[in-house]
């Protein structure tokens, strides 16, 4: 019989990797955070006593959280670190509250190569690994006839995004237009941003835009900027990665825009084919199953 695998943390990775574990094979399940429910709570430790293995995305390295308990009674356990979770655990060691079960115990796996760099000061070893999550994956396609950039910014943004930075650009590029999505409304209009609140047909936005450009404080790996990438368009963000051009903030955005519109307007302009090579040889579905298939197997061995 197939191992048991308890998934929590992070509602919108958790399930989705559930989801994903039980197609590889494994009898995986989601326990949802409890809040102050008795009998959630009751179900989440009635849950976590049962799994072969605990995989937690997002979650804490707290002393006596319900992961710390599970390592506690014996149970394999299983991080996925991906973004501002890597800033939390930092802030646990600070605070003389990191488990030290977790911390030397636990197996530690993260989204991104710099989420691994950022947690071994504090004595996590961590692998890459990527989230075994599907990604809309598309083939490079040719620009359309007008440069236009896109964004993403949720309806209430997370610290995380650098909303500032991000809106001056756009203020700073009257000339070109820029398309925002995932519910982010500015507080006034901004005559180049069209704000398009949530949208369900990416492909299509993607075929419509020439750059995606992702200016945040700090990050795992966004899937945005794969599937961007995939479509054969250029990338600005404030990390280093195959096929992305990293800028440092707001103002070198700026001169990068400038620099792809420049060569767009002359029809000098190429796809991003390196990064599209890049993310549909990383992110093949196929790939990423196998991937976690003998990542855990490893584990449970």
């Amino acid at each position: 019989m197939s191992p048991r695998i308890a998934v929590v943390g992070l509602p919108f990775f958790a399930e989705r990797v559930a989801e994903s574990l039980r197609d590889a094979g494994y009898r995986a399940f989601h326990l949802p955070r409890p809040g102050r429910s008795p009998r959630a709570w009751a179900r989440l430790v009635t849950g976590l006593l049962r799994a072969d293995l605990v995989y937690a995305i997002g979650s804490s390295i707290r002393v006596n959280s319900p992961v710390d308990l599970a390592a506690r009674r014996g149970k394999p356990v299983l991080l996925h670190w991906v973004g501002t979770d890597v800033l939390a655990a930092l802030e646990e060691h600070r605070a003389g509250r990191a488990s030290r079960r977790l911390v030397d115990g636990a197996a530690h796996w993260a989204d991104a190569p710099w989420c691994a760099e950022e947690l071994a000061p504090i004595g996590i070893r961590a692998e890459h690994h990527p989230l075994p999550i599907p990604t809309v994956l598309g083939s490079p396609v040719p620009f359309p006839d007008t440069f236009r950039v896109l964004l993403y910014l949720s309806a209430s943004p997370h610290a995380a995004y650098d909303v500032d930075g991000t809106l001056a650009v756009v203020r700073a590029l009257p000339e070109i237009p820029f398309v925002v999505v995932g519910g982010y409304r500015p507080p006034e209009p901004i005559a180049n941003l069209d704000a398009r609140g949530f949208v369900t047909d990416m492909p299509s936005l993607y075929r419509e835009t020439t750059v995606f450009v992702r200016l945040v404080k700090h990050d795992g790996m966004s899937h945005s900027v794969i599937e961007a990438m995939s479509f054969g368009r250029h990338v600005l963000w404030n990390y280093a990665y195959p096929g992305v051009t990293r800028v440092a903030d707001a103002n070198e955005a700026v001169e990068a825009l400038r620099d792809l519109h420049a060569r767009f307007a002359a029809g000098s302009l190429g796809l991003n084919e390196e990064g599209a090579r890049e993310v549909t040889q990383r992110y093949r579905w196929g790939t990423l199953l196998s991937e976690i298939r003998t990542g855990i197997d490893r584990l449970l061995s």
